[in-house]
């Protein structure tokens, strides 16, 4: 603990535990209400189709059948929009009108065309059954590439060409061509990313009713609830004032959650029938009917250099698939190049993208959200022009870090940076020097007899590894090559300026010296309760224990955009660090009363009010609080405070990662024994919720890099992997010994410095990946998942002949 603090810093239990390890936490698949009915969705089984017609006779005609919904039932209400618009940087983003309730249309394996509400599950599925489409097939296009080709099938007239959306680099600066051409050293490369499946623990599930004053009650797993209200109200044609959403406990977003999942379908059962509806996905449907990772077909990157090192260009090209509907997936090429384009100092920058809709399921956001796909890209060019001008991996970062008071990403103010702390502190616990020293000497010594480093670099992007590199003798024979590979990342705090940030919070004593902590997070699994219990405990100065949670339903909290963009800390921890100042304020005022002391000498510590200057002088603030609270004579009070919070400033959260892998030269298996993250996230409020959280992105990284396949049939756009028997998400066992250094050093503007920290800790973890496997074994993997087919591909391709098993 910090002695800075009293409770933030330390490390306390979760005020969501007892709940979740007695089972008494109730998620939106366990809400029960009498008469609940229970939906099924009818899926296409082709990735682009008409539906001509439904014939529901034979499933309506089936006992215990009460609604079926067809593209037929649904004209009165409103597309989606997904809550894309109002936002600053991104004004002119508009979400074609053209995925519904249920679509005529189907885009995509797995696109939604028609459902069913039955009083029993069994019913419904046997409903499901009985219902005869006819379908229209239409050809299909699956990749981004081939979706541009004339005479590609056009999936929208909203989008010609098949482009949903073209960005350019919001943040450009100089002349980067000109900067490329008179550049010492050009580093480039031709990169593919995949679709990644969240792999939420629960899958998509909603208990929609409508109660006796006419009001839509939702219980969701939304992540952004006031934000769901709103989307729900312009898809139904319902005032905001006639819906109120519930998030209960939610098992896992990882961004999935930011869009309507199960909601649309249950609210539209509940309306027809008035009663309970309850809709909950398998997880062959949480594989193809939700949002999953934007994948990328072809990004291209240029990076120029000084001899020294100095980054002087970036030029970025990006080419998204979206599938078949446009929602927030295009953002994730502006984010990923906002991010990545703006993390090094670098005079010169220029990008563009274009996202393109395929018959595949839809893009959306995840976890780094662009970031871990640009960082892929970027990461292995810089260690690549490390090699070809003899620099260390980690010297060449250090050069080009920025540092407190530079621009950041998003065009602000860099309010701190510790990135050359994580390098430092990184290497250091890791031995890097000592791991890749005998490399880096070598590389030297190649750069020396030739004469510059150019000579040393040999062949460009690309190119088999040369003799003198990191792929000749210095990684020595055997059939398990090791090797060492590092790369850095920045991430933001929130999306100011891109998107809204507004969060709110509500602090209100109780008469017994206990506080009420209203607002609205959404409780996924990241310890946010007790991060914004810490923070307003230690405004207040009171006991973490003494505080009680209000929250998840938007007839009780105050408007909150929800938790995204690695906000919560930082942006509603703001919030609710403001509304206990002003809290605190009225109760040392009516303390200042009670005992005769001017109030600049009060203050509160661990739930007394004591003077500073006499500090034998003091009460409970329990007794300050009754007090005020059973006062008469016109001066009763009950103090509370309120704070709306827009940051218009954003703090990045940077980090180091350091890779050791094994390459079996035999298999092309990778494996990880070692991994290490050194991270800059300003004051950690408790230091366990943050070890946690990259211990979990680096699960999710290693999945990213290594197993996670999402495969779809190139002859009949049948998605194939829709389980974990046919998707590898890495288990207990896959895990490399781990270790995480936080870099507590306060940002000043986070709430007691904090940053956040949710998705950084998987962003990092590929390239670093990357960059070991290209130190053990010489090749370049410029293809997620690196998986050993790929790998033995690119061997065989270096020439690389590998050793038999008794060479191991």
């Amino acid at each position: 603990m910090s002695e800075r603090f009293s409770v933030v810093g330390t490390r306390i239990a979760q005020p969501d535990a007892p709940a979740k390890a007695t089972g008494e936490a109730k998620f939106a698949g366990d809400i029960q209400m009498p008469g609940t009915l229970v939906a099924k969705v009818l899926r296409s089984p082709y990735p682009h189709a008409l539906v001509k017609g439904v014939d529901t006779s034979a499933a309506c005609a089936l006992p215990g059948v009460i609604a079926v919904l067809t593209p037929d039932d649904i004209g009165e209400w409103n597309t989606f929009d997904r809550g894309m618009k109002d936002q600053p940087l991104v004004s002119g983003y508009r979400v074609p009108p053209e995925e519904g309730v249920v679509n005529r249309h189907a885009r995509h394996y797995g696109d939604a065309v028609a459902a069913v509400a039955a009083v029993d599950e069994h019913t419904a599925e046997e409903a499901l059954a009985l219902l005869q489409v006819e379908y229209e097939q239409l050809p299909f296009v699956l990749d981004a590439e081939s979706a541009l080709q004339p005479g590609a099938p056009q999936i929208s007239a909203e989008a010609p060409g098949n482009i949903a959306k073209h960005f350019d680099y919001l943040f450009p600066e100089g002349d980067v061509d000109a900067a490329l051409a008179e550049a010492d050293l050009v580093v480039e490369g031709t990169f593919k990313l995949p679709k990644q499946e969240h792999c939420t623990q629960e899958t998509a599930a909603c208990l929609a009713y409508v109660d006796a004053a006419g009001r839509v009650n939702v219980w969701s797993q939304s992540q952004l609830a006031h934000l769901a209200r709103r989307e729900l109200a312009h898809i139904f044609k319902i005032p905001v004032r006639k819906i109120r959403v519930l998030t209960p406990f939610i098992g896992g977003s990882f961004g999935q959650r930011g869009a309507l999942g199960a909601e649309p379908i249950a609210v539209a059962f509940a309306l027809r029938t008035r009663r309970p509806v309850k809709l909950v996905f398998s997880r062959e449907e949480n594989f193809i009917g939700l949002e999953s990772r934007t994948g990328f077909d072809k990004i291209d990157v240029q990076m120029g250099f000084k001899r020294d090192g100095t980054l002087t260009a970036i030029k970025t090209d990006m080419l998204g698939r979206l599938g078949g509907y446009m929602g927030c997936g295009p953002m994730a090429s502006a984010i990923g190049m906002g991010l990545v384009m703006g993390h090094y100092r670098c005079p010169n920058r220029a990008g563009k993208a274009d996202m393109v809709l395929t018959n595949t399921p839809m893009a959306g956001a995840m976890r780094g959200f662009g970031n871990e796909v640009m960082s892929f890209c970027t990461e292995q060019l810089m260690d690549e022009a490390a090699e070809r001008l003899a620099l260390d991996p980690v010297d060449i970062r250090h050069k080009n870090a920025k540092q407190t008071g530079d621009i950041a990403a998003f065009g602000l103010n860099l309010e701190s940076s510790y990135l050359d702390d994580c390098l430092r502190l990184g290497a250091e616990r890791f031995g890097w020097q000592k791991k890749r020293g005998a490399r880096n000497d070598a590389a030297h010594g190649a750069a020396t007899a030739g004469g510059s480093a150019e000579a040393a670099a040999g062949p460009g992007p690309g190119g088999p590894p040369s003799a003198g590199t990191a792929a000749g003798s210095v990684r020595g024979p055997g059939r398990i090559r090791r090797g060492y590979g590092m790369c850095t990342m920045s991430h933001c705090t929130g999306a100011a300026p891109l998107y809204l940030e507004h969060s709110n919070a509500l602090v209100k004593f109780n008469e017994d010296g206990s506080v009420d902590l209203t607002v609205h997070p959404a409780p996924v699994g990241s310890s946010i309760w007790g991060a914004l219990t810490q923070i307003t405990a230690e405004e207040l100065g009171i006991r973490a224990e003494d505080i009680n949670i209000v929250t998840g339903d938007t007839d009780v909290t105050l408007f909150e955009y929800g938790s995204d963009a690695s906000r919560s800390t930082y942006a509603i921890g703001g919030a609710a660090m403001r509304a206990a100042a002003q809290a605190k304020e009225q109760l040392l005022a009516h303390a200042a009363e009670m005992l005769g002391a001017e109030l600049d000498c009060l203050d509160i510590k661990d739930g007394r009010v004591y003077n500073t200057m006499k500090p034998e002088v003091g009460c409970s603030v329990g007794e300050v609080c009754y007090d005020a609270i059973y006062t008469f004579g016109g001066d009763a009070q009950n103090f509370s405070g309120k704070q709306s919070f827009e940051p218009v400033w954003n703090s990045p959260i940077y980090g180091a990662y350091f890779a050791e892998v094994e390459v079996d030269t035999l298999t092309g298996r990778v494996r990880v024994p070692r991994f290490l993250v050194a991270m800059d996230c300003g004051t950690a409020i408790n230091p366990t919720a943050v070890e946690g959280q990259l211990e979990g992105g680096l699960q999710q990284g290693l999945g990213y890099a290594l197993t996670e396949n999402y495969q779809i049939d190139p002859k009949t756009g049948v998605v194939q992997t829709t389980n974990y028997d046919s998707y590898k998400v890495p288990g207990t066992l896959d895990m490399p010994q781990s270790e995480i250094i936080i870099v507590d050093k306060p940002d000043p503007k986070g709430p007691f410095g904090a940053k956040g920290v949710g998705e950084p800790g998987m962003v990092g973890i590929a390239p670093a990946i990357a960059n070991a496997v290209y130190d053990a074994v010489g090749v370049r993997l410029r293809e997620l998942p690196m998986t050993p087919e790929r790998v033995l591909a690119a061997l065989e391709e270096a020439g690389f002949a590998p050793a038999d098993d008794a060479s191991c």
